[in-house]
């Protein structure tokens, strides 16, 4: 295990520990960060390299391009996107730049979902960082003490530095998009692309490596309660059983630390649960108010201990009220 960082324009927090996990295959997993970066699934073959997922910002996947020159001297042949969120494709424009013959991977539903929202949302950055920004700013003159004035400090640089990055973005959009599955045959290892149903969005990317029993998952699968803003909750236990079917022992998932099976087996059964208890309280006529208390009652003492590995950086508490308020919506 090794660690990169970079402190170069907009990339002070883009911190990365690189993990073996299997011949040719490494983990570069995100460290906390101001805003968040996804983990890097990194696979050399016999004629080049695939990069899965690009973070939040062109400083991020630069630092990535810098720790790849000392992994390996071949180019980057293939940028996979997992799905459309910002935080998995805006370093794209990075790779295209380092390496020309380099082509962007997705399905159909997610170029489709960068086109639609992905780009719209990029523009929403743009016009709300500046209030976070005047937010940071008060908060720093209001500031009780020399740690709390340090953070601030720290935050509004790192913000500061975000907003030029997002205004300057040139975002690069997938040039190859498949429907179902598409598989590339290497002359030392396959590597399929799947699309196994909707789970965090409708066209999740997973990457299977058969021989190597490596699965990436994006954040159909992460290390703390997942995001369910744009996700189909009573698909993605389903979605998951699928992927249980494929034989693998090492999971890279979107966020958080590489996984073993019995970690799928926990975050299946709180997808599974979490519709399950809202659904019953919505039988009753429940109110969404009464629904959060009652489901997250229920809920704490199987999940809120393994799904607080992370401490406070996301809290488990927030995460399952905005997942129990997505799922009422869907199954009421």
């Amino acid at each position: 295990m090794d660690c990169c960082g970079h402190e170069g324009p907009g990339g002070g927090d883009a911190k990365f520990e690189i993990h073996k996990v299997a011949d040719g295959v490494w983990a570069a997993v995100a460290a906390p960060a101001f805003k968040v970066n996804c983990n890097t699934a990194i696979i050399e073959n016999s004629d080049g390299v695939m990069v899965v997922d690009t973070h939040s910002k062109p400083s991020a996947a630069r630092v990535i391009v810098d720790k790849l020159r000392d992994i390996t001297k071949k180019p980057v042949r293939y940028v996979v996107n997992t799905h459309f969120h910002w935080d998995h494709w805006h370093g794209n424009e990075v790779y295209p730049a380092a390496y020309p013959d380099a082509e962007i991977v997705t399905n159909q539903i997610t170029r489709e979902a960068m086109l639609m929202k992905g780009l719209k949302r990029i523009q929403d950055h743009v016009r709300q960082v500046p209030a976070e920004i005047a937010k940071l700013k008060a908060d720093l003159a209001a500031a009780a003490n020399a740690t709390q004035r340090a953070k601030l400090e720290t935050d509004l640089r790192l913000a500061e530095a975000y907003l030029a990055e997002v205004r300057a973005l040139k975002p690069a959009l997938p040039t190859i998009a498949f429907e179902g599955t598409m598989k590339l045959y290497r002359r030392d290892r396959e590597i399929h692309l799947l699309h196994l149903g909707r789970a965090h969005t409708a066209g999740d990317v997973f990457v299977y490596l058969p021989k190597e029993k490596v699965v990436i998952t994006g954040d159909a699968m992460i290390g703390w309660t997942p995001f369910m803003g744009d996700g189909y909750p009573e698909d993605w236990a389903g979605t998951l059983d699928r992927l249980a079917q494929l034989d693998f022992t090492h999971i890279i998932m979107g966020h958080g630390n590489v996984a073993g099976r019995e970690w799928l087996v926990t975050f299946r059964s709180y997808v599974h649960d979490v519709v399950e208890a809202v659904r019953q309280e919505a039988a009753t006529g429940a109110t969404l108010d009464e629904v959060k208390q009652r489901v997250s009652a229920k809920l704490a003492p199987r999940y809120e201990k393994p799904f607080s590995a992370y401490g406070d950086y996301r809290p488990w508490r927030t995460g399952v009220l905005a997942n129990i308020e997505r799922t009422f919506a869907m199954v009421s």
